[in-house]
C-alpha cells in the first residue's frame, strides 16, 4: 500500500472513533435535554446579554478595558485542547505506524483550530466594542490579526509542549506560555503596531529557543492517551450530574490546600462514610469542578452586586443559579461508593451510609454556600442593600435545612432500585 494509502486509513479510522463517541455519548445529550440544565444555561446566556448591552451601552469611566481584554483573551487563546481518540492498546496497534501518523494528527488539529478559533473569535468580538471605547493605540483589525497570529503560535507552543519528556518542565513552560501571552495581548492593546510586532516575534524566538532545550518525544503517546482519558472522564463527570453513567477511573489529585478537612473528622467506626465521602469529595475530579464553579460563582456575583443591579436583586438570583449548579454537582457525590465491592468484604457499618453521608452533603452545602455569599453580601451591605442580603440569607437557610430529607429519599429510592 502506498504512503498515501495508509495515511487515508488512518485518517479514515479517526473518523471511525470520532463516529462512535458521538454515537456513545449521544443518549446522555438527550437525558440532559430532558433535565432543566438548558433551561438554566438559557436563562444565563440571555442575563448575560443583557448585561452585556447595557455595560458597552453605559461604560463606566473607569472601566478597566485593558486588564479584561488580556484576561478574557488570554483564556481564548492559550486554549488548546486536542482530541486525538487514542486508547492505551494503540500503544501496540499504531505505535508500529509512528511515521503515518500525521495524517490521524492533521484530523485532530482540523477539529481543534476550528473550535478554538470560533471561540477566540467569538470572545474577540464581544470584546472589540468595549476596546473602542478606550484609547486604542492600534485599529481593531490590527487587534484581530496579532489575535490570530497568537492563537498560531499557541496551537504550535501547546503541541511542543505535549513533546516534552518530563512532567514538569511541561508544566513550567505551559504556564510561561499563558504569562508571555497575556503580556504580549497587554502590548497589543497598549502600544502601537509595529510595537507590538517586534515585541511578538521576540517573543517567539525566545519560545522557540526554549521548546528545544528540554528532552522531548517524537510522538508523545502516553500524553495523548492520558488527555484524551481526562477529556473522556470529564464529559462523563459531566453527564453524571443527570443520569446513572458508567463508572470510570477517577484521577485523584491531593489538594494540600484543603486536604487538612479530613484530619477532622474523627477516627472511629462511626464516622466510617464521613470520611470515605469527604475525601471523595477532597480528592477526586468533583472536588476541583466544584472549587472552580464556587470561584466563578463568586466573581460573577460579586461584579453584580458590586453594579447593585435591579436594586441589588440582581446579585441573589445569580447566586441562586450558582447554588442550583453547585448543589446539583455535589448530588453527584451519593454515587462514588454506590457499586463499590468492599461494602460487602468489609465489616462496615452500611446501615448508617445515609446518615453520614447526608451529614457530608449538608456540611459541604453550607461551606459552599457560606463563601458564595461573602462576594454578595459585603457589596450590597456597603451600598446599603439590606433586603436583597436577609432575604439571600432566609432562602440559604431554608434550602440547607430540606435538603438533607430530600437526599435521603432518593438514596433509600435508589437502595431499592439496587
Amino acid at each position: 500500500m502506498s504512503a498515501e494509502g495508509r495515511g487515508s486509513s488512518l485518517e479514515s479510522l479517526w473518523k471511525k472513533r470520532s463516529q462512535a463517541f458521538r454515537k456513545e455519548t449521544m443518549p446522555y445529550w438527550r437525558y440532559m435535554s430532558m433535565s432543566g440544565f438548558p433551561a438554566f444555561l438559557s436563562l444565563f446566556v440571555i442575563s448575560g446579554i443583557l448585561g452585556y448591552f447595557k455595560l458597552i451601552r453605559d461604560l463606566p469611566p473607569h472601566f478597566p478595558i485593558t486588564a479584561v481584554g488580556v484576561i478574557v483573551l488570554t483564556l481564548a487563546i492559550s486554549w488548546t485542547p486536542l482530541r486525538t481518540w487514542l486508547a492505551p492498546a494503540d500503544t501496540v496497534f499504531l505505535m508500529p505506524r509512528e511515521g503515518e501518523m500525521g495524517s490521524y494528527l492533521k484530523a485532530s488539529y482540523r477539529r481543534s483550530t476550528i473550535m478554538t478559533v470560533l471561540f477566540s473569535a467569538v470572545m474577540l468580538l464581544l470584546y472589540v466594542p468595549i476596546y473602542r471605547q478606550g484609547a486604542a493605540p492600534a485599529h481593531w483589525l490590527v487587534i484581530v490579526g496579532g489575535a490570530a497570529l497568537l492563537r498560531a503560535a499557541n496551537l504550535w507552543g501547546g503541541w511542543k509542549e505535549r513533546k516534552l519528556a518530563w512532567p514538569g518542565m511541561r508544566r513550567l513552560l505551559r504556564i510561561a506560555r499563558w504569562i508571555a501571552t497575556a503580556i504580549v495581548l497587554y502590548v497589543w492593546l497598549t502600544y502601537v503596531p509595529w510595537q507590538s510586532a517586534v515585541f511578538t516575534l521576540f517573543v517567539v524566538a525566545l519560545f522557540t529557543f526554549a521548546y528545544r532545550l528540554p528532552s522531548s518525544h517524537r510522538f508523545p503517546w502516553e500524553r495523548m492517551i492520558e488527555e484524551e482519558r481526562t477529556t473522556h472522564k470529564r464529559y462523563y463527570t459531566f453527564f453524571g450530574m443527570f443520569i446513572d453513567v458508567p463508572t470510570l477511573p477517577s484521577p485523584i489529585a491531593r489538594r494540600s490546600y484543603i486536604a487538612w478537612a479530613l484530619r477532622l473528622v474523627p477516627y472511629s467506626k462511626r464516622h466510617t462514610f464521613v470520611y470515605l465521602y469527604l475525601a471523595a469529595l477532597l480528592r477526586t475530579e468533583m472536588g476541583g469542578i466544584l472549587i472552580r464553579l464556587l470561584l466563578l460563582g463568586g466573581l460573577v456575583t460579586y461584579w453584580i452586586a458590586e453594579d447593585a443591579s435591579l436594586s441589588g436583586w440582581g446579585a441573589p438570583l445569580v447566586y441562586a443559579l450558582f447554588m442550583l449548579v453547585l448543589s446539583v454537582q455535589l448530588g453527584g457525590l451519593r454515587q462514588v461508593h454506590r457499586h463499590s465491592v468492599w461494602k460487602h468484604v468489609y465489616p462496615l457499618p452500611d446501615s448508617q451510609r445515609i446518615g453520614q453521608y447526608t451529614k457530608v452533603d449538608r456540611m459541604a452545602l453550607t461551606v459552599i454556600a457560606v463563601l458564595l455569599a461573602f462576594p454578595l453580601a459585603l457589596p450590597l451591605l456597603i451600598q446599603g442593600y439590606y433586603a436583597p442580603v436577609a432575604a439571600t440569607a432566609a432562602a440559604m437557610l431554608a434550602y440547607i435545612a430540606i435538603r438533607p430529607s430530600r437526599i435521603k429519599k432518593k438514596l433509600r429510592k435508589e437502595e431499592d432500585d439496587d
